[in-house]
């Protein structure tokens, strides 16, 4: 029997709704808010979930804000206590959660780490060097004697990855990963996890970015309201999800008007979502002309958003590539994805995205983009195939990019 480095057995988990009593609001605020309280049912976070993990194997989990993906990674690390089944992980198990749920925000940066790590079983002699490395790793040298309550959450999920960084677990468990700082910083974060995984460590990552969950995973989980909807290859997975959301944006759009003289969007043809918050105006910029960029070159994308109605909590806006040729997508992005909150919405608003240095081979390219609802359950209004792209240069290859960090080593015995 193949060995395992996780097993999930019909994990529920629940918590209980509270609802005010006849106190007063004022009371409500005190320490006392359980007395002036009282209990109006249960709400359960986890529905009867189950799925393993395989010794060096890489797990997705996916699904919209409010899923269960962070409660299950919580109980997984043994964080809060499951309310019946069974979960059974590897004893050398390491995390990290969202907003570093696992650091004191009282203690200072270096305290942080130096518990974290003795916690993780580091003996008292090799602590020292192993904090230092892990705040020189996270890029918090300057900030080590800050407490860690005046830290951004970015500091504070790069300060758990950086302790992390020098151990070597079984298993890790990573909530947004994806979501702690530049790119630059993220592709250091991804360098370390991949040398660990070929050494054989598990993963169990949730994430949004479903290009990511699909290029390091070898399976995924979609969990939908708490419960399991599908269990496979991270691709297949993946593409249900894609689908679902697509099927009930297309049923949210409404029935098309005459078009207008010129017009380019045209509801349900490549106009698509509830257009309860619409795309107003779209700008894009390439380094060369409106829509032409050089290799290695930058292209801007501002979009315009108009509410239509009552305000719109925290929208999602995502912009994407695809290559005309096959229509393979070459880059996705989304404020969700790299952590910006557009906060409510209540008028217009501007969102530009920026992308420097291309790294995409010279043809011809269309970008998309969208806002949508914050769960990603739906979209507000997607442009689909309607803003041309075109990188200059001699066709190179058939390849999507030009990686820009590579060598060649040739070694002769």
């Amino acid at each position: 029997m193949e060995a395992l480095s996780a097993k999930f057995e019909g994990v529920w988990k629940s918590y209980p709704r509270w609802t005010p009593g006849r106190r007063s609001i004022r009371a409500l605020v005190t320490p006392r808010i359980r007395a002036t309280a009282r209990r109006s049912g249960t709400r359960w976070a986890l529905r009867d979930v189950s799925f393993d993990i395989h010794d060096g194997e890489a797990l997705g989990l996916i699904g919209k804000n409010g899923a269960g993906k962070s409660t299950l990674l919580r109980l997984a690390s043994g964080l809060g206590q499951i309310t019946r089944g069974r979960i059974l992980v590897s004893p050398d198990v390491a995390a990290v959660l969202s907003l570093g749920a696992t650091l004191n925000a009282d203690l200072t940066g270096r305290e942080n780490a130096l518990t974290a790590t003795l916690v993780a079983g580091v003996r008292r002699a090799k602590a020292e060097d192993a904090v230092l490395a892990a705040l020189e790793f996270a890029e918090l040298e300057e900030f080590a004697d800050s407490p860690v309550r005046s830290y951004s959450d970015g500091m504070r999920l790069r300060l758990a990855f950086g302790v992390v960084a020098q151990l070597d677990p079984d298993l890790l468990l990573l909530d947004e990963v994806i979501a702690v700082g530049d790119l630059r910083f993220k592709d250091k974060c991804m360098n370390r996890i991949d040398e660990r995984r070929a050494a054989g460590m598990s993963l169990l990552f949730a994430s949004h970015d479903l290009e990511q969950i699909e290029q390091q995973c070898e399976r995924a989980v979609w969990l939908d309201e708490g419960t399991v909807r599908a269990v496979g290859p991270a691709a297949d997975v993946a593409g249900k999800y894609r689908e679902s959301m697509q099927t009930t944006t297309f049923d949210l759009t409404p029935a098309p008007d005459a078009p207008e003289a010129g017009g380019e969007l045209v509801l349900q043809t490549n106009r698509f979502g509830s257009q309860e918050l619409t795309i107003e105006s779209v700008d894009l910029r390439g380094s060369t002309s409106a829509d032409t960029v050089e290799p290695d070159g930058s292209l801007s994308v501002d979009l315009t958003l108009r509410r239509n109605g009552s305000a719109i909590a925290d929208p999602v806006v995502g912009v994407s590539i695809h290559r005309v040729e096959d229509d393979i997508p070459c880059c996705e992005a989304s404020t969700d994805i790299d952590d910006v909150s557009l906060g409510d919405v209540r008028g217009d608003v501007r969102v530009g995205f920026r992308w420097d240095g291309i790294e995409l081979l010279p043809g011809r390219y269309v970008v998309d983009v969208g806002v949508y609802e914050s769960s990603w359950k739906f979209a507000y209004d997607y442009h689909w195939h309607v803003y041309p792209l075109t990188v200059l240069g001699a066709d190179e290859a058939k390849s999507v990019f030009r990686p820009r960090r590579r060598r060649w080593i040739v070694e002769r015995p």
